[in-house]
C-alpha cells in the first residue's frame, strides 16, 4: 500500500515514521519550500512518550528535552492555587513528562526519515479519487498518486478543505503570545507554572537546562493586530505590569521579533474524519487549545494508531471506521475539557476570579489527579 501524507508538522512525521515501520511505502509532501525552525515549546506527557517509544525516537527526545519535576497553578501575586507533581504522574503512568522545543522534535522526527520520500515546496490545491486510488494535485503542476492520502497539514488544513469543508474553526475567545528565553534565574527554570490573572494568564516551561519556553494569553477579539514588533512587546509589558517573578523578566529577555503572536482555536469533534480514501489526523481535525497540553500528544497517538489500523484491516473503508471509532471520543473529550479549562483561566470579572481561585484552592489533589490520569495515563496500542 502506498500512502501520501500531507504535512510536514509532528502529525505528519510521525504518520509516515509509524507507517514506514509496518512496511507500507510513504511518501511526505509540506508545503513549506524549505525545513526551518519553528514554533516555541511544547509538553509531552506520559501518553505522548509512550507512543514516542514506539517509533524509536523516546530516547533521543527525552535527551533534548526537560523533564519536568514540579509544577504549580498561581494567582497573579504568585500565590499557589494548586500544584502537580510530575514525579508522581511518572511513578504512576510509566513515563515521564517531558518539555521540549518544537522545532527540536521536528528535527528529531524529520532525521528518522529518509530524505528521498520528504517532498517540499508542495502546496495541495486539489484531491480526485476514485474506488482504486487518491490524487493529490499540487499547486506547481505535479500529482501524486497513492493507495490513501493522510492529512496531517495543520489547523488550516488543504485537505480537511477539500473533504469536509463544512468544518470550521472556533475561536476560543482569547489571543496568545509565545517565546523562548535562555535564563539561569531559578524562579523560571526551577517549576513550570501556569499563573491566573482578570482575563489574561501567563505560563512558564522549561525545555531544557538554561532555556525556558513562556506564553501568554489575553481576552480579545479575533485578528488582533499590531504595527510593529516593538508595539506587541509594549502591550505585553502593560498587560503584565506588577505580575510576580519571573513574568516582566521573561518579557523583557525576549527580544521582539521573536515574539511569536496567534489566536487560540480549535476545531469542534467531529464524527466525520475519513471521505473515500482520505483521512485526517492531528490538528487537521481534532485540534484543541493548548490548556491541557495534549495538542500534540493527541497527534503523535493519532499516527500510531491509523498505521496500526491500516495494517490490520483487510480494506481502507475498515482501517478508517477502526481508527475513528478508536480516537474520535478520546479526542473529543480533549478538546472539551480544554475548552472549559480555558474558559475558566480567562474569566475577566474580578469577583468571579477570586470565587473561581478559591474554587481551584479548594478542589482536592484527586479530582486533579483523575481528569491528568485520563489524559496523560493512557497507552496507545
Amino acid at each position: 500500500m502506498k500512502c501520501l501524507v500531507i504535512g510536514g508538522g509532528i502529525g505528519g512525521l510521525c504518520a509516515a515514521i509509524s507507517l514506514r515501520a509496518r512496511g507500507f511505502e510513504v511518501t511526505l509532501y509540506e508545503q513549506a519550500a524549505e525545513i526551518h525552525e519553528v514554533g516555541a515549546g511544547l509538553t509531552l506527557w506520559a501518553n505522548a512518550i509512550k507512543a514516542l517509544r514506539r517509533l524509536g525516537v523516546v530516547d533521543a527526545v527525552m535527551a533534548a528535552g526537560a523533564r519536568q519535576v514540579k509544577g504549580a497553578i498561581l494567582d497573579w501575586h504568585g500565590q499557589r492555587l494548586s500544584k502537580t507533581d510530575p514525579e508522581a504522574i511518572e511513578a504512576e503512568f510509566g513515563a515521564p513528562t517531558i518539555a521540549i522545543h518544537r522545532a527540536v522534535l521536528h528535527r528529531i522526527l524529520l532525521a528518522q526519515l529518509p530524505t528521498d520520500i520528504v517532498h517540499l515546496n508542495k502546496k495541495l490545491e486539489h484531491i480526485s479519487q476514485d474506488a482504486t486510488r487518491v490524487t493529490a494535485h499540487f499547486a506547481d503542476g505535479s500529482t501524486a498518486v497513492g493507495d490513501v492520502l493522510i492529512g496531517a497539514d495543520g489547523i488550516h488544513s488543504a485537505v480537511r478543505g477539500a473533504v469536509f469543508p463544512e468544518v470550521k474553526l472556533r475561536y476560543a475567545g482569547y489571543t496568545a503570545w509565545r517565546g523562548v528565553v535562555e535564563t539561569t534565574e531559578q524562579a523560571a527554570i526551577g517549576f513550570t507554572s501556569e499563573s491566573w490573572g482578570p482575563g489574561r494568564r501567563f505560563g512558564v516551561v522549561r525545555i531544557s537546562p538554561q532555556q525556558v519556553y513562556w506564553f501568554a494569553t489575553e481576552n480579545a477579539p479575533p485578528q488582533q493586530k499590531f504595527n510593529s514588533p516593538a508595539e506587541i512587546k509594549t502591550h505585553l509589558r502593560a498587560l503584565f505590569q506588577g505580575w510576580h517573578a519571573p513574568v516582566e523578566m521573561l518579557i523583557e529577555a525576549t527580544p521582539a521579533e521573536a515574539i511569536l503572536h496567534n489566536d487560540i482555536m480549535d476545531t469542534p469533534p467531529s464524527k466525520h474524519w475519513s471521505q473515500g480514501r482520505v483521512t485526517l489526523l492531528g490538528d487537521a481535525i481534532h485540534a484543541t487549545t493548548p490548556n491541557l497540553g495534549q495538542g500534540a500528544c493527541q497527534a503523535i497517538e493519532s499516527a500510531v494508531v491509523l498505521a496500526r489500523c491500516l495494517s490490520e484491516q483487510t480494506n481502507v473503508a475498515a482501517a478508517f471506521r477502526a481508527y475513528e471509532t478508536e480516537r474520535q471520543p478520546r479526542t473529543a473529550w480533549i478538546t472539551t475539557t480544554s475548552w472549559q479549562i480555558g474558559s475558566a483561566g480567562q474569566i475577566s470579572n474580578p469577583l468571579l476570579c477570586a470565587l473561581r481561585n478559591a474554587a481551584v484552592r479548594l478542589t482536592p489533589a484527586s479530582v486533579m489527579v483523575a481528569n491528568l490520569a485520563k489524559a496523560a495515563g493512557y497507552a496507545v496500542e
